[in-house]
């Protein structure tokens, strides 16, 4: 991955990042470990003791010129300073009504999300530019980029702006896009400070606090549920936390109505830390792992900052387990599932293991000498890149890391397994296995899906997605408009025609885990996933070999009460073509795969190409005829 928290999904702009379609939504799936409760003013009066008398947010505002002079020198940041004069002769983005207004009307998101983010992506550069050169020649566009930003109709994204009540101008709720609005809306207040006139200074903190401060106030005060967020174990709880807090940080005055907004994110935030399982593992899937943890991050160094150190996020052990989840999701050669709504071709998130590695002394020496200069896409992660910060104060461990996957990852908790080769093996295959349940966050219907990747490409396996999101994606035809969601769209099982079922009933039983040097036994009982009357068995097993080539065998035995059809389904973005009765062969740039059919009577192959707001790939469809009873088996090996 990029030096970019979390690639495309992390949004540390409230919409600037928009366009790559990346903004959460949540799949209300809520158990949290802290409930809403009103504010405790006695740990508010200690935080306040924690607190500076001034606000701060990242890094040091434009007066530190030691600092800014000298990234001003590095020829890595002459870009911004080109970009932000580009903004100097135009004309800013308008408001567009009709654009926000699509959710409403076509169930559309991205033309009201770009619309935001285009508006707010001229604010980063010009600060920066400002800030770096200080000159005064970018502060009259600043000063018009702030009061046209913060006097938009609504800081909410259109898809989260329930009854259009935002927009509407009725009541103010903060959402993903708000928190990150108002976070570098306050940064830029932060860095800039009397560049900016006193009395836009005012009208800017009235309308962070109109639309952001009061309202998070006000829930915490009544236990209404305008931001449920603070009691979700998504990642909603540490982007929203993030957002507001980071804001508070940087502009409110009064250290005591500065600690509330602390207290709250210290309290609620154990709600971010409880979505993963106690081994770490990150259901969400590796996109949102990046975006949610990366912005617990920003919390927590934020707050450690803020409080010098007293008030550590990263105290829970939880955490370093956590932080091992993207190393250990690895298949073989920088390759990752697409497990959940995640994007293809993810790599792990470069910037959280460098942070992590270095502040929990993990030892990852690949990501322990990461630079992050010349980067100016914001002004939160980029700044506190660019300054120090409890990372880049570290010392790097001296020992090799613990973390480093060996043989396989196994995340008994979640069922899910990836297995590799064994070191300086001739093995090229590498898989990832799922069992899980059909009520995980951002869930597909994905019961005892698998990946299979030869060399450095997934041949077959979950294809991931979604790339935008829709009115659709997370309402009541989530699995019924979306294939790609649904079980059909996954390599499982078609049963007597019927797919798999929703929630937390469709779960994978485990049978067996039976783990050597050379091979491995995953079985499990997945009949639940499937509301099929008369269904009285099926088991998957998976046995995956690290002799020769490698192989990965995937064996389904079923049984009914009367005789029904039963199919085998493959997806993959790969060449593929049938080259005997028993075989199929995967084609990748560099790579061949073989599959090897075996099952009593002969069976049909089908194909059927799928394209929805991610990009196309084929579903195989191996169908066999009506029994009562059936074994079938394939077997995955590279090509020879």
């Amino acid at each position: 991955m990029n030096k970019k928290i979390i690639l495309s999904l992390m949004l540390m702009l409230a919409v600037a990042r928009l366009n790559a379609a990346a903004v959460s939504d949540s799949i209300e799936i809520t158990k949290p470990v802290v409930p809403m409760a009103p504010l405790d003013m006695q740990r508010v009066a200690a935080i306040a003791a924690m607190l500076p008398d001034a606000p701060k947010g990242f890094g040091d505002n434009y007066h530190n010129r030691s600092v800014w002079d000298k990234l001003n020198n590095s020829p890595k940041y002459a870009k911004t300073i080109k970009t932000a004069e580009g903004y100097l002769n135009r004309n800013f983005p308008a408001w567009n009504d009709e654009q926000y207004m699509l959710y409403f009307t076509k169930g559309t998101r991205p033309e009201g999300e770009k619309m935001m983010g285009n508006r707010m992506a001229w604010l980063s550069p010009l600060v920066w530019a400002e800030c770096l050169e200080n000159k005064g020649r970018f502060v009259p566009t600043i000063q018009m980029v702030l009061t046209e930003l913060v006097h938009q109709k609504s800081w909410s994204l259109p898809a989260h702006d329930k009854g259009k009540q935002n927009i509407e101008g009725r009541n103010y709720t903060v959402d993903l896009g708000a928190a990150g609005f108002a976070h570098n809306v306050a940064q830029a207040l932060y860095l800039l400070d009397d560049k900016l006139s006193p009395q836009l200074r005012v009208d800017v903190l009235s309308q962070i606090d109109k639309h952001v401060f009061a309202p998070v106030l006000k829930s915490i005060a009544t236990g209404n549920k305008d931001h449920y967020w603070l009691t979700v174990i998504n990642n909603w709880n540490s982007v929203c936390l993030a957002g507001v807090t980071g804001a508070a940080l940087a502009v409110i005055p009064n250290k005591q109505e500065r600690a509330k907004f602390v207290a709250i994110a210290e309290k609620y935030s154990k709600n971010s830390i409880a979505g993963f399982t106690d081994e770490g593992y990150c259901t969400e899937g590796l996109g949102y792992y990046s975006y949610g943890f990366g912005h617990y991050i920003l919390l927590r160094e934020n707050i450690l900052q803020a409080t010098h150190g007293s008030i550590d996020l990263f105290a829970d052990p939880k955490i370093k387990r956590i932080a091992a989840y993207a190393p250990n999701l690895e298949i073989i050669n920088n390759v990752y599932p697409s497990i959940a709504d995640c994007h293809t071709g993810l790599k792990a998130p470069a910037a959280i293991l460098w942070y992590c590695s270095r502040n929990l002394g993990l030892g990852l020496k690949q990501y322990d000498n990461l630079s992050f200069a010349g980067s100016t896409t914001n002004l939160i992660d980029d700044v506190m890149h660019a300054f120090p910060n409890s990372a880049s104060q570290s010392n790097t461990s001296v020992n090799t890391s613990s973390l480093v996957p060996g043989i396989r990852s196994y995340f008994k908790e979640a069922g899910v397994l990836i297995e590799r080769p064994g070191a300086g093996s001739k093995a090229k295959l590498g898989a990832a296995l799922k069992g899980g349940n059909n009520n995980e966050i951002h869930n597909h219907n994905d019961v005892g899906s698998f990946s299979v990747v030869v060399g450095d490409e997934m041949l077959m396996g979950d294809p991931g997605g979604p790339f935008t999101y829709t009115a659709k994606t997370f309402s009541s035809e989530r699995y019924t408009f979306y294939k790609s969601l649904a079980s059909y769209g996954h390599p499982v099982p078609l049963v007597a025609g019927v797919q798999q079922q929703e929630g937390a009933q469709a779960h994978a039983k485990i049978l067996n885990t039976n783990f050597t040097d050379q091979h491995d036994e995953f079985a499990m009982d997945i009949a639940s996933a499937y509301p099929v009357a008369g269904l009285n068995k099926l088991v998957r097993t998976f046995a995956y070999d690290r002799d020769g080539a490698g192989a990965l065998t995937v064996k389904d035995d079923y049984g009914f009460k009367n005789s029904q059809p039963f199919e085998l389904a493959f997806t993959t973005r790969a060449q593929w073509k049938q080259i005997a009765p028993d075989q199929i062969e995967f084609t990748g740039s560099k790579e061949k795969m073989i599959a090897t059919i075996k099952a009593k009577g002969g069976f049909k192959v089908k194909s059927e190409t799928i394209e929805e707001n991610s990009p196309k790939f084929t579903r195989i469809g191996v169908t066999f005829d009506a029994a009562q009873t059936g074994t079938v088996s394939v077997t995955f090996k590279p090509a020879q």
